[in-house]
């Protein structure tokens, strides 16, 4: 009961700690800006498997969100965000050459790529229909999206399909349920760690032998 106590409160006040201190002004939890400079045409995140069931009574996408913030640090290139099922984007990149992140480090700042070459250039994003959802223009522009079913894959590109992708981005993640999930961690690890000395006095007193 101890061990369990203390470990419930150290998560809880972990959670709470993160939720408190990591959010940003829209309530998000944010990395830091990280820098994704690339001389293709798009950089693209690993494929997001998202199978949530039909029988799943609430709606995930106001349980959890996310969110990409970025700028191109060209100033004379606008930045494009978008976010598209796994086959449109497989088609929109066919025989183009990208790069695609496969490992994602924050403490130190790391992105691990896997290079695709290619001998076309693409249509400009800004001019395809397959986006579910997508952001473009000069300066910060930010892409918020809620969870859903299916193979989802981020990409950010120059708004006119140019080569040479030079931008600075941070990713986060809204869910609304952390504070009160830590919460209890925190209440359920409190009472475990005032419940053990007492179940270990308990535990430890024995009934007295018959006396001679």
């Amino acid at each position: 009961m101890l061990l369990l106590g203390l470990g419930l409160t150290i998560v809880g006040g972990g959670v709470l700690w993160a939720n408190a201190a990591l959010k940003d002004d829209e309530g998000y939890l944010t990395t830091k800006t990280l820098r994704i400079d690339k001389d293709s045409y798009a950089v693209v995140s690993e494929p997001a498997n998202i199978h949530l069931g039909s029988v799943w009574v609430w709606d995930w996408g106001d349980l959890v969100s996310f969110k990409v913030e970025g700028s191109n640090d060209d100033p004379a290139k606008n930045i494009f965000i978008g976010v598209a099922p796994e086959s449109d984007i497989t088609d929109y990149l066919q025989d183009v050459e990208y790069d695609e992140i496969i490992g994602f480090h924050i403490d130190p700042d790391k992105i691990e790529y896997l290079h695709h070459p290619g001998n076309l250039t693409p249509v400009a994003p800004i001019d395809e229909t397959f986006w579910r959802d997508s952001v473009n223009g000069t300066g910060n522009q930010t892409l918020h999206w809620k969870l859903e079913t299916g193979r989802w894959v981020f990409a950010v590109m120059n708004a006119d399909g140019s080569e040479g992708v030079d931008v600075s981005v941070r990713v986060g993640a809204e869910i609304p349920w952390l504070f009160p999930m830590g919460l209890g961690f925190l209440v359920v690890g409190i009472v475990g760690l005032a419940a053990g000395p007492l179940m270990i006095v308990l535990a430890a007193r024995r009934p007295r032998g018959p006396t001679k």
